[in-house]
């Protein structure tokens, strides 16, 4: 039976002890894949990995939701089809682009009449997106989730948006001399990027609402304005304020989704699975993991300029 590590202080250890071991890449995938099968176990269904290296990633990091994330999904399906109508994706990144993700969510959809979310440290944006396409969230208690208003080139559309009106209310106010002052942003940020922002914003609203309404809440009688409100508070930057602002369990009861926390020992599971992830992603120059116990194991690596230790286990590199 594989070695069970369920902290990172526990991962940082293994590593220092057997740093020197020349099996230790595939000790730490086995690991890896023992705790995927406790929690199929537990929760009588095939778990799916989906996860971006975000926690402490440099700038640029190519770790968004995106149209390659294509390949690794169609992957996953095809690994577990015809095993069960009903799947688990376990999820970590900072989102992305939506049109992406309503592919992914197509993908998904395609294949299992039930796809259930979870959470086990951080899903923003677009990945905030794709967990309420589901038919449940399961949060650890330490996880949240984020607000949908899209990224632009990594910038909130919003805070595009805000700053156009800021510079159209000034103007307004006192007069064209104040326009020199703001050239700078002005031709940063091209009138058809101002279209782009308000687009894509309709876009996040209208397809979190139909999956809200098609799978999250379906079979059970919806409140009035229930789905409305949902969407309108996942997506109101102007009451979140920052894009990253943590949308706790505490936060969303009031909307009645069908959004859990975990309770033990799935609980622990789920941590002790993100800290084998986040430790892959410290050692590895991988940024983004596809990964299951039925043959995929891949994931897109992104050289940085630092000194990194050689990545684990036989993962194939993606360009």
């Amino acid at each position: 039976m594989a070695q069970r590590i369920k902290t990172s202080q526990e991962f940082n250890q293994f590593i220092a002890v057997n740093a020197q071991n020349p099996n230790i890449g595939n000790d730490i995938m086995a690991m890896r894949l023992a705790c995927y099968e406790a929690i199929e176990q537990l929760r009588q269904r095939p778990l799916l990995i989906y996860a971006s290296k975000f926690i402490n990633a440099l700038p640029n990091t190519p770790n968004n939701i995106d149209i390659s994330d294509i390949d690794g999904f169609t992957d996953l399906v095809k690994s577990v089809r015809g095993k069960s109508k009903s799947i688990d994706v376990l999820l970590h990144s900072p989102g992305g682009q939506p049109d992406a993700t309503e592919r992914i969510v197509h993908i998904l959809r395609n294949d299992f009449e039930e796809v259930h979310f979870i959470v086990p440290h951080s899903a923003y944006s677009a990945a905030t997106m794709l967990a309420l396409s589901g038919d449940s969230i399961t949060l650890h208690p330490s996880a949240t989730l984020g607000p949908i208003d899209p990224q632009i080139n990594g910038t909130p559309a919003r805070s595009i948006k805000r700053g156009f009106e800021k510079v159209k209310e000034i103007i307004k106010t006192e007069g064209p001399e104040a326009l020199p002052a703001y050239i700078p942003l002005i031709e940063k940020y091209s009138l058809d990027l101002l279209e782009i922002c308000e687009d894509s914003e309709k876009l996040s609203k209208e397809l979190v609402s139909d999956w809200i309404t098609d799978f999250m809440l379906k079979g059970k009688e919806k409140h009035s304005g229930q789905v409305k409100d949902s969407v309108e508070y996942f997506s109101d930057y102007d009451t979140h304020l920052l894009h990253s602002r943590p949308l706790v369990i505490s936060k969303l009861k009031k909307f009645d989704l069908n959004i859990y926390q975990s309770e033990d020992p799935l609980t622990e599971l789920i941590w002790e699975a993100y800290v084998h992830i986040n430790g892959f992603f410290g050692l590895s120059a991988f940024v983004k993991l596809y990964e299951n116990r039925f043959g995929v194991s891949w994931g897109t690596q992104f050289q940085q300029m630092i000194v990194q230790q050689q990545p684990q286990g036989q993962l194939p590199m993606q360009h």
